[in-house]
């Protein structure tokens, strides 16, 4: 849960972002490009502060800075788009930047009662399930620690879950040639993928539908100087209940070595 303190400095910081000054901080190239991925690392960031060794975003775990450098990276070209945002909260970056570059902001929010379903511009009630907008309406579909716990069960028994689902309905909105973004932490919570930080199998999601440019990163991976962050206790103790195609000495080996990470997927929709 956010202290208040956080609460407000996220928010402060929001209101200060634009799309052409995230696009001026992120111009020219911060990742080390790994074949099959593009890692960020912490000192590589344009969010390192190098004078203080320090992370700049000034709010957040280490985990909440990290997602914040990720989204400011990647959604700041979106002049004129409609975008749909998979999950938001009260200072969404995403509806912050898009605005900000003239285009539009709709939200979804499973959370939030039925009785304020989300339309087209505004922030209501929805489930990336069951997308209740035509066909080819968005330019651009995003979700910020959101496509983790698509397969989670639902209080409404009736409505159908799952990443096949679920990217089914994405790419059914999109504008042709539209693009997603997506980000989600690993070694943390969420599907098993996730936690085991299995990135084929990630990968494996965009195969059914033909997705094309998918572009995965890799966010802290080497965190140094920055400290390790672990996944806590309430988080950890899911795991044997969670993860049952991967072996317990993957775990053990996740709990002692590894820091949580962040992977964000890019794609565009291609041809039917």
């Amino acid at each position: 849960m956010h202290s208040l303190r956080s609460s407000i400095s996220k928010r402060f910081y929001t209101l200060k972002l634009s799309s052409e000054r995230c696009a001026r901080q992120w111009s020219g190239q911060y990742w080390q490009d790994r074949g099959d991925v593009n890692v960020i690392n912490c000192r590589d960031c344009r969010k390192f502060d190098q004078a203080r060794a320090a992370c700049s975003v000034p709010f957040g775990s280490p985990v909440r800075k990290c997602v914040t450098a990720a989204q400011e990276a990647n959604l700041h070209s979106l002049d004129g788009m409609d975008l749909l945002e998979i999950g938001f909260g009260k200072h969404s970056i995403p509806r912050r930047l898009v605005r900000s570059a003239g285009g539009t902001w709709t939200g979804i929010e499973p959370t939030l009662p039925r009785s304020q379903p989300a339309t087209l511009g505004t922030g209501g009630f929805g489930h990336v399930a069951e997308l209740a907008f035509p066909d080819s309406t968005f330019d651009i579909v995003v979700g910020i620690q959101s496509i983790e716990h698509w397969g989670e069960p639902l209080p409404d028994p009736d409505l159908e879950i799952g990443h096949e689902k679920g990217l089914a309905e994405v790419f059914r909105v999109l504008k042709p040639h539209g693009r997603i973004y997506f980000c989600a932490p690993l070694y943390l919570h969420g599907h098993e993928m996730f936690i085991a930080g299995d990135i084929e199998r990630i990968r494996g999601l965009f195969d059914p539908l033909p997705w094309t440019d998918v572009v995965i990163e890799i966010w802290r991976d080497r965190y140094e100087p920055l400290e390790r962050c672990l996944a806590p206790d309430g988080d950890f103790s899911t795991w044997q209940d969670v993860v049952t195609s991967y072996a317990d000495a993957l775990l053990d080996d996740i709990r002692a070595n590894r820091s949580v990470s962040i992977i964000t997927i890019k794609a565009r929709k291609g041809e039917v």
